[in-house]
């Protein structure tokens, strides 16, 4: 039986050891967006800031009516900081460890009553299990995570290469965007860590005025570097490329740009009006929250970005160790939450292979791969964990040889796919 297999295998009843008492899992929602119903409770015990107005962003979405999460697959995001997970539906329990905010964990088991909270045994990412209470009466500590629909119809997309900084492999488009922006107004921002924001209706307006009404960017283009004639070679250096995708279907505008180069424009190149227009504006969407300001935004701060969909790329083994201080633990015989082999996932991409893991197949994994041993190597950020909310890459081995992995999620308009 596969370990996906095993976590569904929950009964519809659940058993509160601690509390004595049997309690009917409620109504299924499976991965429904939504947020916990207040409980008109309170606790001095499980959160020590719960007193305090928390500044995590509630959900854009409004809340599901009453609607009770079930056992069977319902992943749920932290939206407080320092939520105590404790070894049993008690105020008075050891405590396992604390949560921080925006943390992913799995339902396990609950809901159950008990000190006047609502509880749920959880599994995070290490494995760790315990119960946490959902909340105390004010905003909710615990939130279903949203399902971030990958068919939005896009606005705009913002992606930035350098090429100290490529985001492709083997041919494969791999690493997120900079910034995406959708009809209903979500922006994901970032690409090693991303988060998502909600534009008020006036930042809506603003964004569309700002960037998608430039008359450079009404059409698809390419502005590229032109050398002045007969002057010589300019200085060595790396460049960017500022890349601008706009709209959905035949009418797509895809726009992209050599970086400005500076006090080199009219030295070595042609000035480019457009190519600076451009690059000003990839400054201003580089770091979009400060360019718009804090009345732009309907949520005081951005949560963590959980996708609904995961691209999962493994390099093709290779036959000589890595180096030493790379630890490489064999995954021949583990049980991934796909159907099939690590070696068979996906399709072929030229050498490499490509598919898509859904939210909780991406839980599993990462989970699988800390059981395991599987070290982190992330990117920007080198000594965090693998996670769900960034882009990570590994080593594993397997009776093939040696295999580099990278997991990211997508993006709300499904990018980038093994396909790009």
């Amino acid at each position: 039986m596969s370990l996906g297999d095993q976590l569904r295998g929950h009964p519809r009843l659940v058993v509160a050891g601690a509390v004595g008492a049997v309690v009917p899992v409620g109504v299924a929602v499976g991965l429904a967006i939504g947020v916990f119903g207040a409980r008109p409770t309170a606790d001095a015990s499980p959160l020590p800031s719960a007193s305090a107005s928390p500044s995590a962003a509630p959900s854009s979405t409004p809340p599901a009516p009453s609607a009770t999460p079930t056992a069977d697959d319902l992943l749920l995001q932290v939206s407080v900081d320092g939520l105590r997970m404790r070894a049993t539906a008690s105020t008075s329990a050891d405590i396992v460890r604390t949560l921080d905010r925006g943390e992913v964990v799995r339902v396990m088991s609950g809901p159950v009553e008990a000190a006047g909270y609502t509880w749920y045994e959880v599994v995070d990412l290490d494995s760790e299990r315990g119960w946490v209470a959902t909340g105390d009466g004010g905003p909710p500590w615990l939130e279903a995570v949203p399902v971030e629909p990958t068919t939005s119809e896009l606005l705009v997309r913002f992606q930035r290469d350098c090429d100290v900084t490529p985001r492709s492999m083997s041919g494969g488009i791999v690493f997120p965007p900079d910034l995406t922006l959708t009809a209903d107004g979500r922006v994901v921002l970032g690409w090693t860590s991303p988060v998502v924001r909600q534009l008020s209706p006036s930042g809506l307006a603003q964004l569309q005025r700002d960037v998608l009404d430039l008359p450079v960017l009404q059409d698809s283009a390419d502005y590229s570097l032109e050398r002045l004639p007969n002057i010589p070679d300019p200085p060595g250096h790396g460049v960017c490329i500022n890349s601008f995708w706009l709209g959905e279907g035949a009418a797509r505008v895809v726009v992209t740009a050599v970086h400005w180069m500076g006090q080199e424009e009219g030295v070595y190149w042609v000035p480019s009006p457009e190519r600076r227009a451009l690059d000003e504006l990839a400054i201003h969407l580089l770091d979009v929250e400060a360019w718009l300001g804090p009345a732009a935004w309907s949520e005081p701060v951005g949560r963590r970005y959980v996708g609904s969909s995961y691209l999962f790329w493994l390099e093709p083994p290779f036959d000589t160790p890595p180096p030493p201080e790379v630890v490489a633990p064999s995954v021949t015989d583990a049980a991934w939450p796909f159907d099939g082999p690590i070696a068979q996932f996906g399709e072929p991409v030229g050498q490499a292979r490509c598919g898509y893991l859904t939210l909780g197949q991406a839980f599993e994994t990462l989970r699988l791969m800390r059981v395991l041993g599987v070290p982190a190597s992330t990117f920007g950020e080198t000594s965090r964990q693998l996670s769900l909310d960034g882009l990570g890459s590994g080593t594993f081995a397997t009776d093939a040889g040696w295999s580099y992995f990278l997991l990211t999620p997508r993006s709300r308009d499904g990018y980038p796919g093994c396909a790009d």
